[in-house]
């Protein structure tokens, strides 16, 4: 039996109109990324105090801050957020106590794990002997809290276009809560993979200490603790051209990538935080996969520019 002929027609122009849609696609991609590649660059801007800003158009953030990898305070980004009102610590306790969650122990470099309301009732119960600091809470999982906050218009995030599954398997989910006892620290460090992060304050404050990438050679990976120096032990570090910052309750902090920061609670407070991926540092970032995993890392642009890709693949077990 034969198909009409004005059918077989139809079909071959469908097959060809979506042939041709994916091929103008691919080669849009693969443009995009070729011009990517020569913006995408190590960039950084030496400075001798973070700017703090309102009022800050898109426009000016990219033009000031981010094409040129310059921190920056922004004390109004989150003026529209319900977190900043409503996340107390008896809110968490009530709201989230029961979910278990990983917490450093500050002097040993190790993990606990504790329940949020034991956590809270640590801190509330003001001990000293111990320092914790609960880091690291992805809150995804928890669309409540999730209602809470607003993604602020400045930083456009591609890891938000994959899946939650994907995101919770390869640890690059956000936003993170963090919630720390006054005087503890995650110590001094570079977000990962080439990653530029931006971190609000919603209750305490917290002290940062901030090094331009140039500087890497001078911080012994990290192992310096900038708020309790020992410059015999790490005698190179007296070369370094450290920045500092308070960070209020409601501001926020950009923090480009590569910069090392030490970030101390001055109080007890309760931070939110999230890993940054979009046009100023994604082929730094997929270099880093590559090195890593390299069928892994090609496929990681692929399925930031098309979705649906990703959740096809992880469906079928391939990411």
């Amino acid at each position: 039996m034969h198909l009409p002929i004005y059918f077989s027609e139809t079909i071959r122009f469908i097959f060809v109109t979506i042939a041709l849609i994916v091929i103008t696609r691919l080669v849009i991609y693969l443009l995009k990324r070729t011009w990517r590649k020569t913006k995408c660059k190590l960039i950084w801007t030496p400075i001798s105090a973070v700017d703090r800003r309102s009022n800050l158009s898109y426009d000016e953030f990219i033009k000031e801050y981010a094409s040129i990898g310059k921190p920056v305070i922004i004390t109004d980004a989150m003026k529209d957020w319900t977190a900043t009102t409503k996340w107390t610590f008896d809110f968490l306790k009530s709201e989230c106590g029961a979910i278990e969650c990983h917490v450093k122990v500050d002097s040993l470099d190790t993990d606990e794990v504790m329940s949020i309301a034991d956590y809270i009732d640590y801190i509330t119960a003001g001990n000293s002997e111990r320092r914790l600091y609960l880091a690291n809470w992805f809150i995804s999982s928890h669309p409540n809290l999730l209602e809470d906050y607003k993604e602020p218009i400045y930083f456009p995030n591609w890891l938000l276009r994959l899946p939650r599954k994907v995101l919770r398997k390869y640890e690059l989910d956000n936003p993170e809560l963090f919630i720390g006892h006054k005087d503890t620290s995650v110590g001094l460090h570079k977000d990962p993979n080439n990653g530029s992060a931006w971190l609000g304050m919603i209750r305490g404050r917290k002290q940062i200490v901030l090094f331009t990438p140039d500087q890497q050679e001078f911080l012994y990976d990290g192992k310096v603790d900038v708020f309790n120096l020992d410059l015999e032990k790490f005698p190179l570090y007296a070369n370094t051209n450290p920045v500092e910052v308070m960070l209020e309750p409601g501001e926020l902090l950009y923090i480009p990538l590569n910069w090392w920061h030490h970030v101390r609670n001055l109080e007890d407070s309760i931070a939110l935080g999230s890993l940054l991926v979009n046009e100023w540092n994604s082929e730094l970032f997929f270099q880093c996969y590559v090195q890593g995993n390299s069928i892994r890392g090609h496929l990681l642009p692929l399925v930031l520019e098309f979705p649906w890709l990703a959740r096809t693949l992880f469906a079928f077990g391939i990411i």
